[in-house]
């Protein structure tokens, strides 16, 4: 899935199908990040349980992983 049919979920809880065929349950945002001082940095997909997310906004260690883009087949918004 492209990045930028994925940036309108972002921030929100959703179900993810992924493409190993997982059903994942959470939340995706994008972060720049910098790869060295001076350098544009690149932007990068983490993925987060609802209950890690909370605590990372609330300033909290959370529990964040990493998500290529093109792992992520279907998303559908649980949001109410």
């Amino acid at each position: 899935m492209e990045v930028a049919n994925i940036r309108r979920f972002a921030h929100q809880h959703c179900r993810f199908k992924l493409r190993s065929g997982k059903e994942v349950f959470g939340v995706v945002w994008e972060v720049e990040t910098s790869e060295a001082a001076g350098v544009d940095g690149t932007k990068r997909l983490f993925f987060a349980s609802v209950r890690d997310y909370e605590r990372l906004t609330s300033g909290d260690s959370a529990q964040v992983i990493p998500i290529a883009p093109s792992e992520i087949v279907s998303v559908e918004s649980l949001a109410s």
